[in-house]
């Protein structure tokens, strides 16, 4: 064969191996998943409220005889769907913010009792995957606005010593260590926060934001207005610290509402294609129980109530500005609690006096324990998602899952596959968002302070060893069967030995080698 007429030949063929490759390519891609072009073209923006202390009971739409008016929520509910057996990572906060965002318990890391207090350095390790880092790897721009409480990295001021890496004891009064506080440069940006967690845009506090200094705003990394500190007793706070001069207890949530709803306006004007991430840690209805004027007595569950009202209010707010945008149809938008409340009604075993029923109001329902306590009053919340079209409107799901899920769940939505030896705790729900029925997820585990407890399909089993609040007899636990005693009244640790030692060795596969099976 001549060489120009082979060198035609090879050209032709070389054609006609591309064309039959996209052919097949082609084909190929139309047998995919929908799913997968759905996740590519329409990426929903994502808002997640998260509450402090908001109870099971609190809510409405969980509680016909609740004394508290919380109709946006309620209408979400309705629009959306309610999940009955939704939990927290943690009883307590800093912990249950930790397994939220990473999808996976704080306890296989450095915290494994309580909660952060003022100058303790970041909790989440640089570098970890989070859900901010995840949807900003997919395009999202992403935001916090409310309360932090995973640590920061400070600055001792020029001659002063701090060692910031060795844990700070438990405050034991009003008066937290004045010297750290007063060595702090204020002038110098916090580092190791958000802003290095896939956040772009943040507005947040240190700490709890009513009780835990320094009492102001950091806005990308700046502390507000702590140039003109002074360290007082901001009003209600059972703690002094150092304080902004414009700093308010009453009114935190209502600021972080506002940033929150700027933040909205801002993404939707600057790129109205660029979907977005809002993470809304409000600080109520966390004690101490002050909040705005305009809340009190809104509720007829005294001033904690009016707090709870307050969430309510703040999630009408951004419900009222996607609908405002024409953003709420592809809005997957979340309300649920990091804990348990911390006043409620009396339960079984619980005798201390902090628990208190204001008005006939219950605000774990009807549910055992409360914050802080691995009994289900102390981890069971509401949990309320919305997203038009998607999700099939007034529906109730019965479904067991923990909030690690989110993380999974959003790769899921996207697509995307977790970086290895991310969220190890993390498991996709997607499925029941969007209708579907799965299978059971595997054990949940919970945790407080020092006691540990584990949920494996309808069992629950409690290691009361480890609970100062639990006193059991001498190696003994607590085993309940949550679907005919979702109130665990009637202890089974005796009568069903075989499932105590069955479930207990489930729970040490899965903390001592991290690994579910």
């Amino acid at each position: 064969m001549p060489n120009n007429l082979f060198r035609t030949f090879r050209v032709f063929l070389f054609k006609v191996i591309i064309m039959k490759a996209s052919i097949l390519s082609l084909s190929l891609s139309l047998l995919l998943p929908v799913s997968t072009f759905l996740h590519a073209a329409q990426r929903p923006n994502i808002v997640i409220i998260f509450a402090d202390d908001l109870g099971y009971g609190d809510v409405g739409s969980y509680n016909s005889e609740s004394r508290i008016q919380t109709p946006n929520m309620d209408k979400l509910a309705k629009q959306g769907i309610r999940y009955t057996d939704a939990h927290s990572a943690d009883s307590v906060c800093t912990p249950s913010r930790y397994g939220l965002l990473t999808g996976r318990y704080s306890w296989r890391g450095k915290l494994k009792s309580g909660v952060l207090f003022n100058w303790e350095p970041p909790l989440i390790e640089q570098g970890r995957a989070t859900i901010a880092s995840l949807l900003k790897k997919n395009g999202y721009r992403t935001a916090i606005s409310g309360k932090w409480h995973l640590g920061l990295g400070f600055t001792a001021k020029e001659g002063k010593q701090v060692d910031f890496q060795k844990p700070l004891p438990w405050p034991s009064g009003p008066e937290p260590d004045r010297s750290i506080s007063e060595s702090i440069d204020f002038s110098v940006p916090v580092f190791g926060g958000p802003e290095t967690l896939g956040f772009d845009e943040t507005y947040y506090t240190a700490g709890c934001s009513t009780d835990q200094e320094p009492f102001c705003f950091i806005e990308n990394g700046i502390m507000q207005n702590m140039q003109a500190a002074s360290y007082r007793n901001p009003y209600g706070s059972w703690r002094s610290g150092m304080a902004a001069p414009d700093w308010v207890n009453e009114t935190v949530d209502v600021s972080f509402t506002e940033w929150a709803l700027q933040f909205i306006d801002r993404s939707h004007k600057d790129n109205s294609d660029q979907p977005f991430f809002l993470y809304m840690p409000l600080s109520s209805p966390h004690s101490p129980h002050v909040t705005a004027d305009f809340a009190l007595g809104k509720s007829d569950a005294g001033k904690r109530g009016d707090m709870v009202w307050l969430v309510d209010w703040a999630t009408g707010q951004i419900a009222d500005k996607l609908d405002e945008l024409g953003l709420a149809d592809n809005t997957l938008i979340i309300v649920t609690s990091d804990n348990g409340p911390l006043l409620g009604s009396l339960k079984v075993g619980e005798t201390e006096g902090m628990a208190k029923i204001t008005n006939g109001h219950k605000s774990m329902g009807e549910l055992r324990g409360r914050k802080g306590r691995v009994w289900e009053g102390g981890h069971r919340v509401p949990f309320i998602a919305r997203w038009s079209g998607k999700i099939k409107a007034d529906t109730t799901s019965d479904y067991t899952f923990c909030f690690t899920d989110m993380l999974a769940t959003f790769a899921d939505l996207l697509n995307e596959k977790l970086p290895t030896g991310a969220a190890e705790d993390s498991f996709t729900m997607l499925p029941t968002l969007l209708g579907q029925s799965m299978d059971q997820r595997p054990a949940i585990i919970h945790h407080s302070n020092s006691a540990y407890a584990m949920r494996s399909g309808k069992w629950k089993i409690v290691f009361g060893q480890g609970e100062a609040r639990v006193v059991p007899e001498e190696g003994k636990g607590y085993l309940f069967d949550l679907e005919v005693d979702p109130y665990e009244t009637n202890d089974l640790w005796s009568e069903r030995f075989e499932v105590v030692e069955n479930l207990t060795q489930e729970f040490q596969s899965i903390t001592q080698r991290g690994v579910y099976q």
